[in-house]
């Protein structure tokens, strides 16, 4: 097995904890785990506020040790998105999109994808009043940047997927355009991507199932999942049963995984 990994969040995310869990079980049993790491390549992300608030060096740098402590603990080797993020493909994607007009912003596709339907959930959260047909200077600004971030994601994933050729990604929530963007390249690589979700108002993680149609929830939480011993056989019995009952659920058999 040649397994994927995108959690571009680091902690922020609480699904992040399972899925690294589940990482280093495969990894540990002989997998092959490779992790697309976010190191501020990207001009917009779900850490910045409202479109109000740049994200600095040090912000990007400790988000991307973050990602790196948890792919090391998960036995995974990183490859950094600016790596397969050429200078051509960031002043081509700047030359498109500046040339959109305003009022095409709703309509505009990358690879046959709407782009506000990727970044709508994001650019939500970060205003409270949404009206893509009547932005602000400022509101523009930062849907441009969502779009630029979904479109550099969808490259470097493609030529990381090129490299590494995996058999199989996890990936944290989809409501996130750089998350939508390793989704959809994945999907036009033929790769199947299993989703880890936390979901607040039940306090549970959900993992689906590659087509989305089946889904399996634990309330195991593990936010500080780096400071476990790596070794599984060290994990309490109702972690390793989680993580038996993940792998039972996306089909295969925990005592013979690979």
């Amino acid at each position: 097995m040649k397994l994927a990994l995108f959690s571009p969040y680091g902690r922020l995310h609480k699904e992040g904890g399972l899925l690294y869990l589940v990482a280093n079980y495969l990894a540990r049993n002989g997998a092959d785990v490779a992790a697309m790491r976010c190191d501020g390549a990207v001009p917009a992300c779900g850490r910045d506020r409202n479109g109000s608030a740049l994200r600095t060096p040090f912000q990007c740098a400790r988000c991307g040790n973050e990602q790196q402590a948890l792919a090391v603990w998960s036995g995974a080797r990183s490859r950094d998105v600016s790596a397969d993020t050429a200078a051509e493909d960031i002043v081509k994607t700047a030359q498109w999109l500046r040339a959109v007009p305003t009022h095409d912003l709703p309509r505009v596709e990358f690879r046959a994808v709407n782009l506000w339907s990727v970044c709508r959930a994001e650019f939500g959260s970060r205003w409270e009043d949404v009206d893509v047909t009547r932005l602000s200077t400022a509101q523009e600004v930062d849907l441009r940047a969502l779009f630029s971030s979904y479109v550099r994601v969808c490259v470097a994933s493609e030529r990381f997927f090129e490299l590494f050729k995996p058999t199989l990604s996890f990936t944290t929530s989809s409501n996130d355009p750089l998350t939508c963007g390793f989704i959809a390249q994945a999907k036009a690589s033929g790769v199947s991507t299993v989703v880890f979700s936390y979901e607040p108002d039940d306090e549970v993680v959900v993992v689906y199932s590659p087509d989305g149609q089946r889904r399996y929830q634990t309330s195991l939480i593990l936010e500080g999942v780096a400071s476990m011993r790596p070794d599984p056989r060290t994990w309490g019995p109702e972690v390793t049963s989680v993580v038996h009952e993940v792998l039972t659920f996306l089909g295969y058999a925990p005592d013979r995984v690979l």
